[in-house]
């Protein structure tokens, strides 16, 4: 019997392939959407340094120029805050979506290498069956032989 050949072989090494890239685009998105959220973070931290900087301006004898100042500065923090809230919220999507694909990728790797087991088993289950078979003739012609 011939050996076993997976006739998809080509198409499997595909879809792996495409699952390892699927896998790569994940990784590379998490780490634009940590990056975004530390950039968050950061403004975060700023905008509440910038809070306790009025605070302590507050306390004390407060100059007009420098007041506006710091105002001016925690809106741009505000703003920097509500953009990174948007990118943040972009990169999560792309997450989201990434991670869609490369669930979709390994789906049909899985079903694929599922379908390649089956065959070979079907392959398997065949070989026996027909070394029995030659078995089984061998026998007879030996028993054939015994009795003439």
């Amino acid at each position: 019997m011939k050996r076993f050949a997976f006739p998809l072989e080509k198409a499997l090494e595909i879809r792996q392939l495409r699952e390892l890239l699927a896998e790569e685009k994940l990784g590379q998105v998490q780490r634009e959407e940590n990056r975004t959220r530390a950039r968050l973070n950061t403004a975060f931290r700023t905008r509440d340094q910038c809070f306790e900087e009025i605070r302590e301006a507050l306390g004390g004898r407060v100059e007009p120029g420098e007041m506006r100042q710091l105002l001016r500065y925690e809106t741009s923090l505000e703003d920097e805050i509500v953009r990174q809230k948007t990118d943040l919220t972009k990169r999560e999507a792309a997450t989201r979506e990434a991670r869609d694909v490369a669930v979709v990728r390994t789906q049909e790797e899985r079903a694929l290498e599922k379908h390649r087991e089956n065959r070979f088993r079907e392959y398997r289950a065949l070989f026996w069956w027909e070394e029995g078979k030659a078995l089984d003739e061998v026998g007879s012609q030996r028993f054939i032989r015994k009795e003439r």
